[in-house]
């Protein structure tokens, strides 16, 4: 058993030495709250982005991909060698995208999680960590699209509605579009009553009614999320909030 999963390995290893010297075909050159949710991501900042259609979400197009997928014959079979079968290679390729995304390499990270949905394109991973790539480079509404996406392939996935929700109330924050706040309340509504245990839930439910000014349900959304875990206050946030009406409770000042 030990020698077959070594074996495994090896081959994984040999897999990841092939996309790193010689990766897929090149294509034609084409011209913040943070989530604070399970997929925790540092604020680093990567070298400017590249035009390769590796590096643009989902290889820019239905179009694209499909050519990928005929381009990429070698790449495939070295997966279906590698792997026990495509979504278990969709998943190894999704977990390096985020380790990428966690040490700020985001075109890096953006061809990772394009390979993992190469490979598996029903992965909800592949569209969260695009999704989160594009709201830490500020294309919001970019960001919520691939989310969203991500949503219909995980519809009770309660910690990708509160990012999706993160995302609208960030462009509702710089454009003040009603239809943005209102869809996120809705998200965090519906995410709290399938997981009323979820303190980043409360604070995000705490920002959306900030913003709305409606302090008192502020301050009452927030001291739900300190009882669950104190660690998700952002302390920027509890001095505007602060700012703007003292907390009833006296427990902050």
């Amino acid at each position: 058993m030990a020698l077959l999963l070594s074996v495994t390995n090896y081959m994984k290893a040999l897999l990841y030495i092939f996309i790193l010297s010689s990766s897929l075909p090149l294509m034609a050159q084409t011209q913040l709250l943070p989530f604070a949710s399970s997929r925790e991501v540092s604020k680093k900042v990567s070298p400017p982005d590249s035009q390769d259609v590796r590096y643009i979400p989902l290889f820019g197009s239905k179009k694209m991909v499909e050519e990928q997928l005929l381009n990429s014959k070698e790449f495939l079979t070295q997966c279906d060698k590698s792997f026990k079968d495509r979504s278990d290679a969709s998943n190894f390729f999704a977990d390096r995208g985020w380790e990428y995304l966690n040490d700020g390499l985001l075109d890096t990270a953006t061809y990772r999680f394009n390979l993992c949905y190469l490979l598996n394109q029903d992965n909800v991973e592949a569209f969260w960590g695009l999704g989160s790539i594009s709201y830490q480079k500020g294309n919001y509404e970019e960001s919520t699209k691939l989310l969203r996406q991500g949503l219909i392939l995980s519809p009770e996935n309660t910690t990708l509605m509160i990012d999706v929700a993160t995302v609208q109330l960030a462009c509702y924050k710089e454009k003040r579009n009603c239809d943005d706040i209102d869809d996120a309340l809705r998200l965090l509504e519906k995410s709290l009553q399938l997981d009323p245990s979820n303190a980043n839930g409360w604070l995000k439910f705490s920002i959306a009614e900030f913003q709305l000014e409606h302090y008192d349900r502020a301050w009452d959304y927030l001291h739900k999320c300190r009882q669950l875990d104190v660690s998700f206050i952002d302390t920027a946030y509890l001095q505007e909030l602060i700012t703007k009406k003292e907390d009833p409770l006296g427990l902050f000042k």
